[in-house]
Parts: structure tokens; sequence; C-alpha cells
């Protein structure tokens, strides 16, 4: 997380809320990797957070301030656990052998493949339970009041937008978006000034997802992941030519000074860029004070249907099944999850004493309203939890690799759908418009013919570059091909981070 914000009213948040919950004990050391013949526990942490140091230092505090003297090994290395999304729970220990992660944080879009590989959670084990928000409590516990897992963060896509912005103010319905934020507006990675739309849906999970969202909220069911249905394909590519091809498709965004790539669009909408920025609550750790000062949430109508739910996600922390800690009836790996998830370890990982809130949604009920009550956009944020009936985003599918090929399935339907045009960018700078045309003409020439459009402005300019509109949109980076690999990009190429739902 960037210490360049620091806000006022996130100062008295630390002070005041800190009386709110127990203090949590100075930082202790989670980082030492288990071996063979110690006892060690060990705990993923969900790794896509703004402040990850605040995180794996407030669970580590609480375990030994809760008076476990057993070790507690923390991961939070996407590379070793992604979240749930392509991992499986598994490290390889300090002796070199592949060990069980005793509890892991996942995200419960997949709740119904995890079911299959965790063990439940007794309601003796857990503490506080009615505090869970209620549709993380309604999906995740069993009629006996044992829990799936326990929940620990969520979230729901956000529209921010600036006060005084009747249009964005009126949005309730997809229709009211789309009108308000009109196609084409911009045709770069970056929009010019304050308007069009920002949101990224370049992930094959986040576009999948995506689309079994809407579609079950203009229906009331899931639809099929066997054949894509076209109205929802159109309505997605609609969504995305409020943006452009760039900002929702491909994530091809420059890179921001002091702004996470994950983040960048906020960063870009707090510099001035954009009507909207959709994304989640914690993009807001990436924004300045003024931006937040003046910021309005709202959350994103994916259907026109006013009657449906909103669909809020969530992390969840999980008992592996395979945890030799279950032997003999064993229990520490409830004991480690229900530390990572109580009241106090939430608050101190949100909002550390000293340190800036992240503006993560938790999933404790108590925490949300503690922080709404000393910090207005969570109050917000609680406004839109409770607006109303919420529902967990949770994937009709126990095959994790099934649903990522169906998501890469809409991904290229989508993309094929797109009808708008694209800039690419050229090393020859135009000096003026008399100059454009001998650079623009031949750079367009294989991507449907130069529209008389360009700029020399960065953004929406790559920096160093000089932008030409073209008619059709042929390459994932509006970057000159030969350059691609060696220019810095917020586009996800490889690794864990390509197939989780990006946290953005």
């Amino acid at each position: 997380m960037h210490q360049q914000f620091r806000n006022i009213v996130i100062l008295k948040s630390a002070l005041i809320i800190g009386a709110l919950f127990s203090t949590a004990a100075s930082a202790q050391n989670c980082d030492a990797i288990c071996t063979d013949g110690e006892t060690c526990i060990s705990a993923a942490v969900y790794p896509y957070v703004p402040d990850m140091g605040a995180f794996t230092s407030a669970i580590c505090s609480a375990w030994q301030s809760a008076g476990q003297t057993e070790k507690l090994y923390l991961i939070a290395d996407e590379n070793v656990w992604d979240g749930g999304y392509d991992s499986n729970p598994v490290y390889t220990n300090g002796s070199g052998k592949q060990t069980p992660i005793d509890v892991f944080v996942y995200d419960a879009m997949y709740l119904e493949y995890w079911k299959t590989q965790t063990t439940q959670i007794p309601a003796a084990q857990i503490s506080n339970p009615t505090d869970f928000v209620p549709y993380a409590d309604t999906a995740l516990k069993l009629p006996n009041n044992d829990m799936y897992a326990l929940p620990m963060l969520g979230c729901t896509n956000i529209m921010f937008y600036r006060n005084g912005d009747s249009g964005m103010a009126g949005v309730t319905t997809l229709s009211d978006f789309e009108t308000v934020n009109s196609a084409g507006i911009y045709i770069s990675p970056v929009p010019f000034g304050m308007s069009g739309a920002m949101m990224n849906m370049s992930g094959k999970t986040t576009i999948g997802v995506n689309y079994m969202v809407k579609g079950y909220l203009d229906t009331g069911n899931w639809p099929s992941m066997t054949q894509l249905d076209p109205s929802i394909v159109q309505s997605l590519t609609g969504i995305a030519e409020t943006a452009s091809y760039y900002n929702a498709l491909t994530g091809a965004v420059p890179p921001l000074q002091g702004v996470e790539d994950q983040y960048v669009r906020a960063g870009y909408f707090s510099e001035g860029y954009g009507r909207t920025s959709i994304g989640f609550s914690e993009s807001m750790s990436q924004m300045s004070n003024a931006t937040r000062q003046n910021l309005k949430l709202r959350a994103f109508p994916w259907t026109d249907n006013t009657n449906s739910p909103n669909m809020f996600y969530a992390d969840v922390a999980g008992v592996n099944s395979k945890s030799p800690f279950l032997a003999n009836n064993g229990t520490l790996p409830f004991v480690l999850a229900n530390i990572m998830t109580e009241q106090a370890t939430m608050q101190n990982a949100i909002a550390p004493s000293g340190g800036q809130l992240s503006y993560l949604f938790p999933a404790r009920t108590s925490v949300l309203n503690a922080l709404s009550s000393v910090d207005p956009l969570y109050q917000q944020m609680s406004d839109i939890l409770n607006a109303k009936t919420t529902e967990l985003v949770s994937m009709p599918t126990t095959d994790r690799t099934a649903f990522h090929s169906f998501g890469g399935s809409v991904q290229t339907a989508v993309l094929g759908d797109f009808s708008g045009h694209c800039d690419l960018e050229s090393t020859d700078f135009p000096g003026d418009n008399s100059q454009a045309p001998s650079i623009c003409t031949p750079l367009c020439q294989s991507a449907g013919g130069w529209i008389g459009s360009w700029t020399n402005q960065s953004p929406p300019a790559w920096p160093g570059y000089s932008a030409c509109g073209c008619n059709t949109c042929v390459q994932a980076s509006p970057l000159p091909q030969k350059v691609q690999g060696e220019e810095a990009t917020t586009m996800v190429q490889s690794g864990p981070a390509l197939k989780r739902y990006m946290r953005n």
C-alpha cells in the first residue's frame, strides 16, 4: 500500500476503532518455513490485498496473543497459493517435502469445488458466528450450524464516481448505465478527461464469472456452461464498449507510478480520467485523499431486473481435509481458522493501528459497523450491502479447469463481438494535422484503415508514443508489436494471476 495519501479520518479510525476491539500484540514473525520434525502449522492467506504486511502481522499477532505455542507459518506468495483459482493447497517445506497447507483462504466463487477438499468447521469452534454478513453465513452454514469455511472478506463490483454527477447517481439498471456511459466515448487504453467508464474484464475467470452472474440476475437461474447464450455475450460486449477494447477486454493499460497494477484504473480515475471506474472497494486505497473525499459508491447493475439481488464475493478460510493436525480428532486447524477470521484480527488487518485503511470489505458485521462509524466511505459500503438482498457468488461447478476453459470461450466470443475503433501506437509523432496522414494511414492499413483521429497526449497515448485511431481492433496491446515485450504493461501475461478473479 502506498503511504503518500493520509487522511485525518483514517487516523481517527485507527484510534477510535482500536478501542472497540482487543489490541493486537506487536507484530510477530511467522515467515519461518516449517521443516520435518517440528510442530508447525501452516496457513495460506488470500494474496491479492493492498497491504499484505498488515494482514500477516494481524494474523500472526492474534495467534500468539491467543496463547498458541505452536509455530505458525504464513504463506503469502501467489506462486504457491493463488487464492484457490488454480493452485492446490500444498507447499514445499524447508526439508524439501510436499506438505499440505493446513488452512487456506480461497475465493468462494469455487465453493462447490472446495467443499470436496475441506473439512467442515464445527460450530463449537466458531467465535460469534451470528456476526458474519448474512450472504456468506447463508451460503456457508450447514443445518447443524457447522460451516464449510469461515468468511473473512467480501465485496461486490462497485461504481466509483464523483460527487455531483447526477447522471451516475441516477443509475439503477444496466440500461441506465449504458445511457449515461454510451459506447465509443474513447478508444484508447485510458480515456480523455472525465468521461467514459473503466472496467477490467480481461481475465478468463473474470469474464466467465461476469457471464454467469449476468445470466443469473436476468433469469434467476444459472446459465448453461455448455453452450453460450448470444444475448449474454452481446450484453457483456455492450458493457465493454462503454470502456474501450484495451481497458475492458485486454487489460493493456499503461502503468501508473505509485499505483499497484491491479488497481491502475482507480489510480487513473483519481488523477481525473474517466467518468466512472468499476472495481472492488479496496481500489480506493490507491486513490488520493482529495478524490476519496469527493467519492460516491454504487453497486454495478448487471441487469435491468430491479428485483435482482446484489451478488457479493467472499474470501473464506477453509480447513484442508489432508491436514495432519486433524488426526486423532485434532482441532488445531479449526482454532487457526477461527483466529484468522475473528473480529479483532480482521480489524487489525483492515485498519492497522497507525497505518492506513485498505478499504477491504469485511465479512464481519461488527467490523463493518465500527468502520462505518468513523469513515464515510465505509458507511457507503455498508449502504451497498444493506440496500437489497445479497447472495454469494458461487459458480455451479466443481471443475475449476473446465470453468477456466469456459471463461476462455466467453472471452473469445466477446472479443469477436466487440464493435468499435482502437488506437494503435507509433514511435513517430505528428506535429500537426497535416503530418498525421503520412504516419497514421500506413499504421492503420492492417487495422481497417485510419479514422482520422490522433493524439500525442499521454494518456491516452501510451507514454513515449503517438496514438492513431484505427477502424478495427487487431491486437491486444496498442503498442507496436516489435516493442510489446520490452514495454512495461499491466497486462497479465502468465502465471497464477492469469486465472484469478482480478481484484481490480
